[in-house]
């Protein structure tokens, strides 16, 4: 699991299990709220099972999750989050796999 809070307002997150990938957001003000979570596994090119980690990320009005695969692959979609709005129905686009340094 992973979490961003870039303000006091608002808070995501984002998880792994049993190979299925899930982005939430909840409000932190005034009071800490529930998550809405949406099932990114749907989207299109998603990497399926195999997933293994994930990273959520957040800047203005948008939100990235990446995921790693057993295989070492790492892909990324990307989410609207303006204001109150979470919406995440973008494709998984496979993004450059790390290689060892020798």
């Amino acid at each position: 699991m992973d979490s961003y809070a870039p303000s006091n307002a608002e808070e995501f997150s984002a998880v792994v299990s049993d190979g299925v990938t899930y982005a939430g957001r909840r409000d932190l003000q005034p009071t800490e709220g529930a998550y809405t979570w949406l099932d990114l596994s749907n989207n299109d090119g998603y990497p399926g099972a195999t997933v293994c980690g994930v990273a959520i990320s957040s800047q203005g009005n948008d939100a990235w999750v990446k995921v790693l695969t057993t295989t070492g692959e790492v892909w990324q979609t990307h989410c609207d989050v303006p204001g109150t709005t979470f919406v995440c129905n973008e494709d998984w686009v496979q993004q450059t796999t790390p290689t060892p340094s020798q």
